[in-house]
């Protein structure tokens, strides 16, 4: 299992890598949710590094949309892993996320 870490390249962006379970998202949601509030209003997450993710990483994801709604921050997801399209399938989640991804 790879530790999962979010790393700030800038004020705007960050990247995301290792695992995503539910061992590692309580951590990267207040971390995230920390970044999107300091991000002036614009924030992507750059996901090419997440090596495997079960529903919490969806739920991650969730909890970082709602926090930049919340915050006036518009989010952008960049390089979904394609091993996490078939949990935002199953969860009826797909045109909740499409909007977001870059």
């Amino acid at each position: 299992m790879a530790v999962a870490k979010l790393q700030s390249e800038s004020n705007q962006h960050a990247y995301l890598n290792g695992d995503l379970n539910s061992s590692t998202v309580t951590a990267l949601a207040r971390q995230g949710a920390e970044l999107i509030r300091n991000s002036g209003g614009k924030w992507s997450v750059d996901m090419s590094a997440v090596e495997q993710a079960s529903s919490a990483g969806v739920a991650l994801l969730l909890e970082w949309m709602r926090v930049a709604d919340a915050s006036g921050v518009t989010l952008s997801i960049e390089h979904l892993p394609d091993h996490m399209r078939p949990i935002l399938t199953v969860s009826d989640l797909d045109e909740v996320f499409e909007p977001l991804l870059a």
